[in-house]
C-alpha cells in the first residue's frame, strides 16, 4: 500500500478526531457557562434575601416595636384608671387553667406584669418594659383568641374585634395628644380583652362556673 494511500486514510480520521475534541470542548464550555450562570443567579437571590431582611430590620415599624422608648407624646403621666385596668388580666387566668389552656393563662400573667410596668410605672419614659409589652401583648392576645375559639367556637373568638377597636382608638388619640380620650380607650382595651374572655366562659359554662372558681 502506497504512502499516499495511507495519508488519504489518516487525514479523514484526524479530521474526525479534531471535530470530536472540539465538540467535547464546546460541551464542557457550555456546561461550565451554565454552572457559572446558576451560581450567579443563586448569589443574586441570596443577596436579595439579605437586603430584604436588612430592610425589615431597618423599617420604622420594626424599630418602634423593639424600642425601649415610650410612644406617648405627653411624657410621664400616670393614670390610675389604666393602672387598675391592668389587674383585670388576672381574672381569666383560673378559667383558662381549669380549661387546660395553660399557655394562654401564662401569657396573661406575663402581660399583666409588662402592661402595668409599661402603661403605669414607666408611662411616657424610656424603659425595657415598653419593648416587652409590645412583644408580649400580641402573643397573649392571639393565644387567648385561639383558646376561646378552641373552647367555644369562632363566633366567640370574633368578639375580640371589640377589644381591637378600643386599642385602635387609643392609638388614634395618642397620636393626636388627646390624653383623656387615650386613658378611656386604653383602659377599655384592657377591660374588654379580659372581660370578653370571662363573658365567653359565663355564657357557655354558666355564671356558677366563674363563682365556683373563687371557692
Amino acid at each position: 500500500m502506497s504512502t499516499e494511500h495511507l495519508l488519504r486514510q489518516r487525514v479523514p480520521s484526524l479530521a474526525e478526531s479534531t471535530c470530536s475534541l472540539l465538540s467535547e470542548t464546546d460541551d464542557e464550555s457550555t456546561i461550565s457557562t451554565k454552572e457559572t450562570t446558576t451560581a450567579a443567579t443563586k448569589s443574586k437571590q441570596l443577596e436579595r434575601r439579605k437586603s430584604s431582611i436588612v430592610e425589615v430590620a431597618n423599617s420604622t415599624f420594626f424599630r418602634k416595636r423593639l424600642s425601649t422608648q415610650s410612644s406617648l407624646p405627653w411624657g410621664h403621666r400616670r393614670s390610675t384608671m389604666i393602672g387598675i385596668s391592668c389587674f383585670l388580666f388576672l381574672l381569666p387566668i383560673p378559667c383558662l387553667i381549669k380549661s387546660c389552656c395553660p399557655f394562654a393563662a401564662f401569657m396573661l400573667a406575663c402581660v399583666f406584669v409588662s402592661s402595668f410596668s409599661s402603661d403605669y410605672l414607666y408611662s411616657g419614659v424610656e424603659s425595657w418594659s415598653h419593648l416587652f409589652d409590645r412583644v408580649l401583648a400580641p402573643i397573649a392576645f392571639l393565644s387567648n383568641i385561639y383558646a376561646v375559639y378552641s373552647l367555644f367556637g369562632i363566633i366567640w373568638a370574633f368578639l375580640s374585634l371589640v377589644a381591637v377597636k378600643c386599642h385602635l382608638m387609643a392609638m388614634y388619640h395618642s397620636k393626636r395628644n388627646n390624653y383623656d380620650e387615650f386613658v378611656i380607650y386604653h383602659s377599655l382595651w384592657h377591660a374588654t380583652g379580659a372581660g370578653l374572655i370571662l363573658l365567653s366562659f359565663a355564657a357557655n359554662k354558666g355564671a356558677g362556673y366563674l363563682i365556683s372558681l373563687g371557692d
